[in-house]
């Protein structure tokens, strides 16, 4: 019988793609808005993700004078 074998890839800079994200914060809490623009920024919502590789996307926030503080 044929073991499986799973190998973890880590991601280099040539194969990281940038995007632009648009996040609208109009309504929402400041802190729950940081914390899913900063995992953006960092790029843990991407499956490629490796903590020493700038895999993350750009961020543009609007309405964040309409956002709440609680």
């Amino acid at each position: 019988m044929k073991a499986l074998t799973k190998t973890t890839r880590s991601a280099n800079k040539t194969e990281v793609e940038k995007k632009w994200v648009l996040v609208d914060v109009d309504g929402l809490v400041v802190g729950r808005a940081a914390a899913e623009v900063a995992k953006i920024l960092r790029g843990k919502h991407k499956p490629i993700f490796t903590p020493h590789v700038d895999c993350g996307d750009n961020v543009i926030v609007i309405n964040a004078a309409k956002a709440r503080f609680t």
